[in-house]
């Protein structure tokens, strides 16, 4: 398992091209892994500020963050959002990790929404018109 700073620098950005305009970045991902919280599917919406993420590094991340042992899908949660939030600053972003189990389990839906802002950052407008999961 790679020491945090190893493990966020897995995550590479490059310069937002539109840095003037807010706008929605949706990525979605399936995440294997520990059986208690994964597999669990992975939706990260953020409005860039400076940075954007570049989708091509997320499978390397994502084999590193299925190594870590966590104790319930709140914490992995709290990880990816903390990873995200550090290396991107983006003016807005909103993070869901979501787990269906198929099997006999008394909760076959187990989910963790969280989000965040800069903050003096509003479009209340734009995240009005964003489809609700």
């Amino acid at each position: 398992m790679l020491e945090i700073f190893e493990r966020r620098n897995l995550l590479e950005t490059e310069t937002n091209p539109g840095i003037q305009f807010d706008y929605v970045v949706t990525l979605q991902s399936e995440l294997g892994g520990a059986q208690n919280v994964f597999p669990a599917r992975l939706t990260l919406r953020y409005i860039p500020d400076r940075l954007i993420l570049k989708p091509a590094c997320l499978a390397t991340y994502f084999q590193e963050i299925e190594t870590i042992v966590f104790d319930n899908l709140e914490q992995a949660a709290v990880l990816l959002m903390e990873d995200f939030n550090n290396e991107l600053v983006p003016r807005w972003i909103n993070m869901r990790l979501n787990k269906h189990t198929a099997d006999n389990a008394s909760v076959q839906h187990h989910e963790a929404t969280m989000e965040d802002r800069q903050p003096r950052w509003h479009n209340a407008r734009l995240l009005e018109r964003l489809e609700r999961y």
